[in-house]
């Protein structure tokens, strides 16, 4: 049986030290504790170990050491010993660093300086748990192999009798067999087409009560959207044609321009949702001051909030620093309705909390975009629900939204502008904590060198970007 050794790797002697010590301490005359200061040192000692049977089977180090930094060490290592397990051991290691040693060193674990002994001790023996039931399971698999090989070649021993003495058999059945198959053949093809059949009836009769329901829904919300503001203008007119004072019908003709404007938004929503589907909506492209066009959005914001009666919610806008004469080629009036549709609908859903929002530059897949986001601490959606709210004239629950205006189509236009743009939209909510939405856009015709910026670890909504 191989001895184990735990190899650890440290420019600072005195860590070293600390290490052998703790390591020694925990585990006596078990493991061989082998050291070195440098990454090269390292290497070299590994590999005369190897030659002398030696198993390595824990290897810690440290990121910032001079010449060669500790993931590539430790990807040189998985190279050298793959089944060994590597710990990162810093305080310093950069996001790449920790990312290269994860992809490329097979990272098992890793742990910040200073470190507790007994996490280092535990991590440690869990490490060198995992590592001797790696090799019990690859000293299994070889045996099932093996095991399963001997089976294989007596069963095709076996096989190739049989054959020799069905041959005759075989020979006399065959034209039954023939027959027997085709007809198999022929009942299947009957079978499958009956089940396409009644699959496609299936569909066709759900799409058709489906297609009923959200007629009869929409049809009701519409009624009801209609109604109430035309009702309040009609009434109010013959209020305002009737015995009233000067403020009476000062305040007669705000809540007729209310109503008024919105019959217009609601027919304006309608007219837009046609106009997208019918592909008669054009992108125009322009170069858009960014700090400029959310400090409008957030004024009108604050008229919105004044109106519904919600001036105690927190509405905060949130602009990277090194990003506040950031210019972007877009649609300005596309991204600004899919923006103030979404605080709207923050606004509207929420009684109490923050509001927050902004963006951030992040790359994927090689591409630089960027995400917008609008966070709530409103009602928040169920998770089986969350796909249905992007759905035309769709509510999660009418009964509830009858309390807010709205026929269920802005988020449809907010998804379609967002497509328009070549861009995708997505939420990340839990039912009664609030709701997150995000719109992520390709930036195009850039006017300055975009600095790619890295995620704090106490910013929760900003952090929800990178899932």
């Amino acid at each position: 049986m191989k001895t184990g050794v735990i190899f650890c790797v440290d420019d600072e002697k005195i860590v070293l030290n600390s290490l052998k010590t703790e390591l020694k301490n925990a585990f006596g005359n078990k493991y061989i504790i082998e050291t070195a200061e440098s990454g090269v040192e390292a290497l070299e000692a590994i590999h005369n170990l190897l030659d002398l049977n030696y198993e390595i089977q824990v290897v810690i180090a440290d990121y910032a050491m001079p010449v060669m930094k500790g993931d590539e060490f430790l990807t040189k290592i998985h190279e050298q010993s793959p089944h060994a397990l590597n710990i990162l051991l810093t305080g310093q290691a950069t996001v790449e660093g920790v990312a290269n040693s994860i992809n490329y060193a097979g990272l098992y674990r890793y742990i910040s300086k200073p470190w507790h002994t007994d996490d280092l001790v535990l991590t440690v023996k869990q490490a060198l748990k995992s590592y001797q039931q790696d090799n019990q399971l690859k000293i299994q698999n070889e045996e099932l192999i093996e095991l399963s090989t001997s089976l294989e070649q007596k069963v095709k021993l076996r096989t190739r009798e049989l054959n020799n003495k069905n041959k005759l058999l075989l020979e006399k059945q065959l034209e039954i067999t023939t027959q027997n198959k085709e007809l198999e053949k022929y009942r299947n093809n009957l079978e499958n087409l009956v089940k396409e059949r009644t699959l496609e009836l299936s569909e066709a009769k759900d799409k058709a009560e489906e297609s009923d329901r959200l007629k009869s829904e929409f049809l009701a919300t519409m009624s009801h959207e209609l109604r109430t503001p035309l009702n309040a203008i009609i009434g109010l007119s013959d209020l305002i044609e009737g015995d009233s004072s000067m403020e009476e019908i000062l305040e007669y003709v705000q809540i007729i321009n209310k109503s008024g404007d919105h019959l217009l938004k609601l027919i304006n929503d309608l007219f837009k949702i046609s106009s997208i589907e019918s592909g008669k909506e054009k992108v125009i492209m322009k170069d858009v001051d960014l700090t400029n066009f959310l400090d409008e959005i957030h004024k009108s914001m604050e008229i919105y909030q004044k109106d519904l009666g919600k001036q105690h919610l927190g509405f905060n806008l949130t602009v990277p620093e090194e990003y506040k004469k950031l210019i972007i080629y877009t649609d300005e009036l596309k991204l600004k309705h899919i923006i103030v549709n979404l605080l709207k609908n923050a606004v509207k859903f929420s009684e109490t909390g923050t509001i927050n929002y902004g963006f951030k530059i992040c790359e994927k897949e090689d591409k630089t975009r960027i995400t917008f986001f609008v966070s709530d601490n409103g009602i928040g959606i169920d998770k089986s629900h969350q796909d249905l709210i992007f759905n035309g004239f769709t509510q999660v629950n009418g009964s509830f939204n009858r309390l807010h205006e709205g026929v269920g189509i802005g988020l449809t236009i907010a998804k379609k502008l967002v497509s328009l743009l070549d861009g995708i939209i997505w939420v990340d909510s839990t039912l009664g904590e609030g709701s997150t939405f995000f719109f992520s856009l390709p930036l195009k015709n850039i006017t300055r060198d975009i600095f790619i910026g890295s995620y704090k670890d106490d910013d929760r909504t900003l952090k929800k970007i990178q899932n």
